[in-house]
């Protein structure tokens, strides 16, 4: 019920990001914040894959399942790594600063929601699989997790299809800053506000599982 509920809002919500798109592709002749459509779009993958894990049969099998998580975890720094692009705002005129705020954040905050509503899809599923500490310490990592995804991303231009593009260059850029820490701070700094910034939403949007949900889940488990 809860899931057809998101799915019609977020529909409306997309609509009215591609609503303002076009206004201002139409009124500028300008197709310069069209790259939205396509951050969005990866905002959206990790979502269906936890549709995928939801309602098949692959949430039965470990192995499928685990593989499934990691895909998801992969692309999960997606979903919220469109809040960046408020920085493609400096070459934004004065007359349309206004109008490129709106347009950045309706997609920010549509690519947050599908990101946290996957989140909480994930919660549950692990909710099978383990208590709800670990679980919560899971989904907390994950966040810290898309922190530094999102610095990946934005700064050292790395993406999700690396990882099967460039795995060596990729790992060797991670494997670098985690063996030498201090003299890659700014990596952290990113990495902790960002992921600090995201747990603290996630807990404000969707508060964790509830002790209903989590008992009922223990006995489809059982």
């Amino acid at each position: 019920m809860y899931h057809r509920f998101f799915l019609k809002n977020l529909v409306y919500a997309v609509a009215f990001s591609l609503l303002l798109l076009c206004i201002r592709v139409i009124s500028l002749g300008s197709g310069l914040f069209l790259f939205l459509v396509w951050n969005f779009f990866l905002a959206a993958i990790p979502y269906a894959i936890t549709c995928v894990l939801r309602f098949s049969v692959i949430r039965d099998s470990r192995l499928l399942f685990w593989l499934g998580f990691c895909i998801w975890l992969a692309f999960l720094p997606n979903a919220p790594y469109i809040l960046t692009d408020l920085q493609h705002l400096t070459i934004s005129t004065l007359q349309f600063i206004w109008f490129d705020v709106l347009l950045i954040l309706s997609f920010a905050i549509n690519g947050l929601l599908i990101g946290f509503a996957s989140l909480r899809m994930m919660q549950e599923l692990l909710l099978h699989r383990f208590s709800k500490k670990i679980t919560n310490a899971i989904i907390h990592s994950a966040l810290l997790l898309c922190g530094f995804g999102i610095y990946l991303g934005r700064i050292v231009r790395w993406n999700s299809w690396d990882v099967i593009q460039h795995p060596i260059d990729l790992l060797g850029d991670i494997a670098t800053r985690i063996l030498f820490p201090i003299a890659h701070i700014e990596t952290w700094a990113f990495t902790m506000g960002f992921g600090g910034f995201l747990i603290i939403c996630y807990q404000f949007t969707f508060v964790g599982i509830t002790n209903d949900e989590y008992h009922r889940n223990k006995k489809l488990h059982n």
